[in-house]
């Protein structure tokens, strides 16, 4: 039996009070993931509906890390968005190979525990599953100029923002439904798997990222295994707390701006993702998202004034490859 729908919530966007400013990059967000309402007006109580409940970590007023859980969370993961201008050592996914300065890193927690410690550590909630740290943007000397927030009760997407409308992103979360449960061997104890994809510090997200199977600059469903690039990863079903696997859709897709059906609207095209280069076994299905017409990145999908769903995509000033989250 399929999981829960999710119901997908646009926050909005904001922009960093300092340019190249990793701090004020994170704190920008941080605005965002505690807002008290959506984008358009609409409550928002962290902990219900859709709604994550993040925190931030600050020592000495220089912020270093916002950390933060979905409102649905059997297996008590913790998400992080973290990164210092200055050089830390920190747990590393594999791929990459190398810590980064001045740059935002991601990282996913399985069974975190308590009390958190810091976000470098190899057990930032003392104890857990820990998949280790993916680069999400370049180095900040190529200037965030923005960031925004869309999320669900199980999953979120975060975008950051560069010169042009070009854009990076981290998303999070139960993203995909293994459709057949079978704990251990298809899915986690609650008939779910847990995600984590970046976009890396090479190469922004392109925009015809579904049609470049493997490639960089991949934003969802895709990635490489060289070091820095684009890379999709989830917990190992069996428990083991493995992590990784560039996780590749099953099909390319090029959709432009003539996706729609023979009434003229808008068609949403579910995509499934696997472990590997196409040839090896299914993860799982979008869980109410999927591929849709080509379409400016923050876009609202609207009828007769009620939200449909909200645009995720490669650009933010020119229609591209993107997938839109379902209200």
């Amino acid at each position: 039996m399929p999981l829960p729908a999710l119901n997908w919530r646009y926050v909005g966007a904001a922009v960093p009070a300092v340019a190249n400013s990793v701090p004020s990059a994170l704190d920008a967000l941080y605005t965002l993931l505690n807002s008290a309402t959506y984008y358009n007006g609409a409550a928002r109580v962290p902990g219900t509906g859709s709604a994550w409940t993040w925190l931030q970590e600050s020592p000495a007023g220089t912020t270093v890390a916002n950390y933060g859980a979905p409102p649905v969370n059997a297996l008590n993961m913790r998400y992080l968005v973290a990164g210092s201008a200055g050089a830390v050592a920190y747990p590393l996914a594999s791929p990459d190979t190398a810590t980064f300065v001045n740059a935002i890193v991601c990282e996913a927690v399985q069974n975190a525990g308590s009390p958190y410690t810091t976000w470098s550590s190899a057990t930032p909630f003392t104890t857990g599953l820990i998949s280790g740290y993916w680069r999400a943007t370049t180095n900040l000397a190529t200037t965030i100029g923005s960031v925004a927030y869309w999320e669900s009760q199980e999953a979120c997407f975060i975008q950051f923002v560069t010169a042009g409308g070009t854009t990076r992103y981290i998303a999070f979360g139960a993203l995909f439904d293994p459709l057949v449960y079978v704990p251990g061997v298809t899915c986690q104890t609650d008939n779910r798997m847990y995600f984590m994809f970046c976009s890396g510090s090479s190469s922004a997200v392109s925009n015809t990222w579904l049609s470049s199977g493997s490639a960089d600059g991949n934003m969802v469903g895709g990635g490489t295994n060289s070091a820095n690039q684009a890379h999709g990863g989830y917990f190992a079903a069996d428990g083991s707390g493995s992590f990784g696997g560039a996780l590749i859709r099953a099909f390319t897709y090029t959709p432009n701006t003539a996706l729609l059906t023979l009434g003229g609207e808008a068609v949403v095209i579910p995509f499934s993702t696997n472990r590997g280069l196409n040839t090896t076994p299914f993860v799982g299905m979008s869980r109410e998202f999927g591929i849709i017409k080509d379409t400016i990145s923050r876009t609202v999908w609207s009828n007769a004034g009620t939200d449909l769903g909200y645009v995720v995509g490669a650009n933010t000033t020119a229609a591209a490859d993107c997938i839109v989250l379902k209200v």
